[in-house]
């Protein structure tokens, strides 16, 4: 179980750094700019790609393709990794981790009830979401509250359920997930007891729109023990692998998402660490995974890649290996 702090000086300290970040936040949500590291800005071009998108969308009803890209969206496999550390704790030898990441839950699939049916018939220990809870990066985002509860309310995770936000998020939504039982993790750390001994989970806030010299801070007060980071996307795989952590967990790339034949990607929305944009990899000492996620932003399709839920195992030796892919129900089609 998370580890329970009662530091009242801790727990100010705590609250203190939420207060800042979310208002840090809010601020960063009302420019028109994507922040990143080294200081570098650049403004966000979505409403040009996402009338890109539509207009490629019209062009697939046309040449008969829609329907196909629309199946392979909404065709959800079951993805189940083992990856293994020598640095695990012997406790945890065997901990199971069901990811979930990019559901964009108001993008006009009901893939909740897919997501929900998947994951009941599941055993895991902990679930984390990795973000892009709705599909547009501003507005409103109240209907995705509905489906994430559903999802929610089907998770039997015995350590409960951690989750960072995406660069499709926003601050105000935090209230509401951990209303339903989520732990956010806004540049924050968090414990995980077995027998005496402990894991560390890591959660980022998303930097590919958001970045601040918080994320750094978090990653790099943390002690020397088994170390998770929760990132939204693998831009920050050098600075996780260089203060220690063993496994990056993150999303954001839909793995291409819309993709040529050999999965090679038009757009993987990556400034650093494009090579991460899909499944397994490796940098230094440190595993990672970028799940291609669940859902899909601007059009409900996919070529080339595979909407996915991901069920992790830890083993305390030997080498990764991605084990099986289960097929799982299609949705009808539009």
């Amino acid at each position: 179980m998370y580890a329970k702090k009662t530091d009242m000086k801790a727990l100010q300290r705590q609250e203190e750094h939420r207060r800042i970040w979310a208002a840090t936040r809010s601020v960063l949500e009302r420019d028109n700019y994507k922040h990143k590291r080294y200081g570098k800005r650049s403004r966000s071009h979505w409403t040009l790609f996402e009338r890109m998108i539509l207009g490629f969308g019209f062009f697939l009803k046309i040449v008969g393709m829609y329907q196909t890209g629309y199946r392979n969206a909404t065709n959800i496999v079951v993805k189940d990794i083992e990856f293994a550390f020598n640095k695990l704790p012997p406790a945890f030898d065997g901990y199971s981790i069901l990811h979930l990441t990019d559901l964009h839950l108001d993008g006009g699939k009901p893939i909740e009830h897919i997501v929900c049916e998947t994951i009941r018939q599941r055993q895991y220990d902990l679930c984390v979401l990795t973000g892009d809870y709705r599909e547009r990066t501003h507005g409103t985002f109240k209907a995705m509250l509905a489906p994430m509860q559903k999802i929610v309310d089907a998770i039997r995770a015995k350590d409960g359920i951690l989750a960072v936000l995406g660069n499709h998020d926003s601050y105000l939504m935090v209230d509401h997930l951990e209303d339903m039982g989520i732990r956010v993790l806004a540049n924050e750390t968090t414990d995980i007891y077995r027998r005496n001994m402990q894991i560390t989970v890591t959660g980022i806030d998303d930097p590919n729109y958001y970045y601040t010299d918080q994320a750094l801070k978090a990653l790099e007060e943390t002690g020397d023990g088994f170390k998770v980071a929760l990132v939204h996307t693998p831009e920050l795989f050098d600075v996780a692998a260089d203060n220690g952590y063993s496994l990056y967990l993150c999303g954001h790339s839909h793995g291409g998402q819309i993709c040529l034949p050999g999965g090679i990607p038009l757009i993987t929305h990556l400034c650093h660490g494009r090579r991460f944009f899909r499944g397994l990899w490796r940098h230094g000492d440190m595993q990672g995974y970028t799940g291609q996620g669940t859902g899909t932003v601007a059009l409900p399709v996919r070529f080339n890649s595979q909407s996915e839920i991901t069920c992790i195992t830890l083993k305390k030796s030997g080498i990764y290996a991605d084990k099986s892919k289960e097929r799982l129900a299609v949705l009808p089609n539009p």
